[in-house]
């Protein structure tokens, strides 16, 4: 974590594009028409200009909204970030109420997941709440799920648990 939060900002601006040119390029992604994104902390790999562009280019774009109250992620079509969302639980931003236009987790072609760090077979770890991996665990198994990380997040082995959803893929920069 004290990696991510120390990383300088023009950094983590050039590894995030390299990242979004990466997954621009793959097949699943162009494929998807409706796309699973969260939206970015500021230590993360940077999603608000991937979601930008997807809009532009015709994707619809999901985020997560996070239920406290049951710990679960629920998916909300956003058409324009700079209006509709905000900060939400744990600060993560999300679209405020007036916003929200549910979307089956059904329908959705492609999953990108955030992560503090991820190993090489796809598992990751989180915050510690679980949100991501009851989410995962609703995903179908069709739905290509790809982890966003830094390269210093890719790790040989993180321990697991029988409830942890590891990803299909992961992107690197």
């Amino acid at each position: 974590m004290r990696r991510l939060q120390q990383q300088k900002e023009a950094d983590r601006r050039r590894r995030s594009e390299a990242i979004r040119r990466k997954l621009f390029r793959l097949t699943a992604f162009r494929r998807a028409k409706t796309v699973c994104c969260y939206v970015a902390l500021p230590y993360e790999v940077q999603t608000w200009r991937m979601i930008e562009a997807m809009r532009s280019n015709g994707k619809r774009v999901v985020v997560p909204v996070t239920q406290p109250r049951t710990k679960r992620l629920q998916l909300s079509e956003v058409r324009d970030p700079s209006a509709e969302l905000a900060p939400g639980a744990f600060g993560v931003w999300e679209p405020v109420p007036s916003a929200r236009r549910p979307v089956r987790v059904d329908d959705v072609d492609l999953v990108l997941v955030p992560g503090l760090a991820f190993d090489r077979r796809g598992h990751r770890l989180g915050h510690g709440e679980g949100y991501f991996d009851r989410f995962l665990s609703r995903v179908p198994s069709t739905t290509p799920t790809i982890g966003l990380a830094f390269r210093f997040q890719l790790l040989d082995h993180l321990p697991t648990t029988a409830h942890d959803h590891a990803v299909q893929t992961i992107l690197t920069a």
